[in-house]
């Protein structure tokens, strides 16, 4: 026995010593062995190598940018070490690319001019380039890299690229949705069908990584409503060559009820400041028959949150608990200690031009103050509605309870513009626009504006400079100079002449809430009456110095600016020309209520819009310049200023007028994301007691219609159809209404 191991000792030991060797390198030119030493932990000079040394060698030097590519071999007397070195990159050519350019892709390679070659960035760059292309739909796209010599010791490195067939989805289905519209589910997701209606859109690129994004959209979107157990899969079916059909399955599963509301709150003082907000979150629940809403909730806790804030305590916040059974949902809200974190330093970085403290005079927090994330987001969200900044990121590096917040201004470099605009539109027809503008005006964030405009009535000029002050970022000024021409001649029998200037502030008391006030001075020179005996007319006619003074007050909770689909908005305007300081003499009220209610479960909503106005003159005789006038785009089946009393072919207008317009609207032919809208609506109003009109009945008006509203890379676009139902024999209808374009 003690031989055998013996043996097997002196075998083992033999066939140590035999695989014990000194390393040879062989390729070296630029680099030498010392070189080589540098970058790699074994003693390559050391004659009793092993196998394990060599694969710790190879592993090194092939993570150094000095060595393209390592092979070895082992011989009887020595381990063989070929290398070739790298070379300098000179040049970087895409060959074979239509559709992306060579600096779309350059950009994003880890190779670059100037350095080593490396084969690890060249897989790299090849992985890289096949996942641009299949972001773009090209899914059967091959990479070959190529090596070109440039000089001695510099290359050119050349990808060749064959892109093959670009892949489209051209029709999106879901399968399984009971809760959510099909234009629903699409208005939530990226990927996009190819739309017969619009010439701007194609159809989404084949791409599994926006599909996989879709998908979690989708079941984000079950889950917020209550369907915790909802499953969402996708499946891609090639219909033609290269065009696709994506499918997604929905297994809803069933939806959950709040069966038990918990509120673990013990401090009285708290329970006190949130008792009615927890009320209203608890009628919430009822109304909404208890079913599971995350959106509701968070929003809720949200105003919890902000409301400790508002009464200084900074060290606990409200938070949520959910825990399931089977078919309903346990819901929990509970106070956490927090240890108070105290603001020390604002950094702001990013403004080149936007000077630190028109940046510092936007935002409400400063150190001293407690940090909160409300006020912090607030605060962000502020500074993003300003025209020169185009993003803000944040960053808050917390020590001991001290905060410092830096934020990284992305600003927008050109804030001057100029610009020519085109105008078309059923009331004044063919317009032109010339303006120019800064946005940003010696890094002030102040703006300036000059416009140009003339169509079928107006040749108008205007100065605008709009001040944000220093010390209230809440607050606007408006200055403006104006000087205009108008030629009433078809409405109103003459024409005019008005120069003036204006004042305006604004007041945003938060997000929805705004006030304003101000004036304007007039010079009103009216001329060329066609009737010299109307004394509709001719009480325009001479020079009138006009002072206005002007009230407003708007809310506006509605969630699109263009084309909102929930949300109300109301607004009142208040005008008055004082009787002892003006020539033309009047007050003026307009009120105006918008109401949308989105219906759940799709994006179509129904709204009610109403509208009221009323004037009085100081003499008994309000001028038809200052009157209110109704038809064209403002009543639509009707011609412009086409309701109410007329002189002959003078229109008179009148004192007073309302319009209650009931409608629907919907995406169910047209998704959002192609911002369209298509509304059918039924428009009711009158207008009355014009001071040159005998007559003093109201009226009623109707019209039915129906219009299509969508943005385009040219501008807005509105086109409507409606018929008169009920008009007048001195009305005049017009069906077609149409707007293209924006002014200035």
């Amino acid at each position: 026995m003690f031989k055998y191991l013996i043996l097997f000792l002196f075998s083992f030991l033999l066939s140590f010593n035999l695989s014990s060797k000194p390393i040879n390198i062989s390729g070296l030119s630029k680099l030498s062995y010392d070189d080589i030493q540098s970058i790699t932990s074994i003693n390559i000079y050391d004659n009793n190598s092993n196998i394990n040394n060599i694969n710790i060698l190879i592993k090194e030097l092939s993570l150094s940018d000095l060595i393209y590519d390592i092979s070895y071999e082992e011989l009887s007397e020595k381990f063989q070490i070929s290398i070739t070195e790298s070379d300098l990159i000179e040049n970087i050519f895409i060959n074979n690319n239509i559709w992306i350019k060579d600096d779309a892709l350059i950009q994003n390679l880890k190779s670059k001019t100037n350095y080593f070659m490396s084969q690890n960035n060249i897989q790299d760059d090849i992985r890289i380039i096949k996942n641009i292309y299949k972001s773009k739909g090209f899914q059967d796209l091959s990479v070959i890299a190529k090596v070109e010599r440039y000089s001695q010791d510099r290359i050119n490195l050349i990808y060749e690229i064959k892109e093959n067939d670009q892949q489209k989805i051209n029709i999106i289905k879901f399968v399984g949705n009971n809760f959510f519209s099909n234009n629903y589910l699409n208005s939530t997701i990226n990927s996009q069908s190819i739309r017969f209606y619009n010439i701007f859109k194609t159809g989404s690129n084949l791409n599994f990584s926006m599909f996989e994004y879709d998908k979690n959209q989708i079941l984000s979107s079950y889950k917020d409503e209550g369907f915790l157990n909802v499953k969402v899969s996708y499946v891609l079916e090639k219909s033609s060559f290269n065009n696709n059909v994506l499918y997604f399955y929905i297994d809803e599963g069933d939806r959950f009820l709040i069966n038990d509301f918990i509120l673990d709150i013990k401090d009285n003082f708290i329970k006190n400041i949130l008792n009615k907000d927890i009320d209203d979150f608890k009628k919430k629940l009822e109304k909404n028959n208890f079913v599971y809403n995350k959106k509701l909730i968070e929003d809720y806790i949200e105003l919890f949150n902000q409301n400790l804030i508002s009464n200084n305590i900074n060290n606990q916040i409200i938070k949520f608990d959910v825990s399931d059974n089977l078919d309903s949902i346990n819901l929990l809200f509970y106070v956490e200690k927090i240890d108070p974190v105290i603001i020390s330093k604002i950094s702001i970085t990013g403004n080149s031009i936007t000077k630190d403290r028109t940046i510092r005079s936007k935002i409400s927090i400063e150190p001293g103050q407690y940090l909160n994330k409300y006020t912090l987001d607030k605060s962000i969200k502020n500074l993003k509605r300003f025209p020169y900044i185009k993003d803000v990121k944040q960053s808050t590096n917390i020590i001991d309870q001290l905060a410092e917040i830096t934020l990284d201004i992305d600003e927008e470099k050109k804030t001057g513009n100029i610009l020519v605009a085109g105008t078309l539109n059923s009331d004044t027809g063919v317009g032109l626009t010339f303006g120019i503008e800064d946005k940003n005006v010696f890094g002030s964030g102040n703006s300036i504006r000059s416009n140009f405009t003339v169509n079928s009535e107006d040749l108008k000029f205007d100065l605008n400079y709009v001040q944000y002050p220093i010390l209230n970022p809440n607050l606007t000024n408006t200055y403006t100079i104006f000087n205009q021409d108008n030629d009433y001649t078809s409405s109103f029998g003459y024409k005019a002449s008005i120069k003036g200037i204006g004042y305006f502030i604004n007041f945003n008391q938060n997000d929805k809430l705004s006030y304003g006030a101000g004036f304007n001075y007039e010079a009103f020179k009216g001329h060329s009456a066609v009737n010299k005996s109307s004394a509709a007319i001719n009480d325009n006619i001479g020079n009138f110095d006009n002072y206005n003074l002007n009230l407003s007050v708007k809310y506006d909770s509605s969630d699109d600016y263009f084309y909102p689909t929930n949300g109300t908005i109301n607004k009142l305007d208040f005008s008055i020309s004082p009787k002892d300081i003006s020539d033309n003499s009047y007050y003026k009220v307009s009120i105006s209520n918008k109401n949308y209610r989105q219906l759940k479960k799709s994006t179509n909503y129904f709204f009610l819009n109403n509208n009221y106005g009323f004037a009085k003159s100081s003499n008994g005789k309000l001028k038809t310049i200052n009157a209110f006038g109704l038809g064209g785009l403002n009543f639509k089946g009707f011609d412009y200023k086409g309701i109410g009393p007329n002189d002959g072919s003078i229109y008179l207008g009148g004192n007073e007028y309302f319009t209650t317009t009931l409608g629907y609207g919907s995406s169910f032919i047209f998704d959002d994301k192609d911002n369209i809208n298509v509304k059918f609506f039924l428009t009711a109003g009158s207008i009355w007691n014009s001071d040159y009109d005998t007559s003093s009945d109201a009226d009623l008006r109707t019209s039915l219609g129906t219009s299509f509203d969508f943005i385009t890379p040219i501008g807005p676009i509105s086109f409507s159809y409606a018929i008169p139902i009920n008009k007048k024999d001195i009305d005049k209808s017009r069906p077609f209404n149409f707007t293209i374009g924006t002014s200035f």
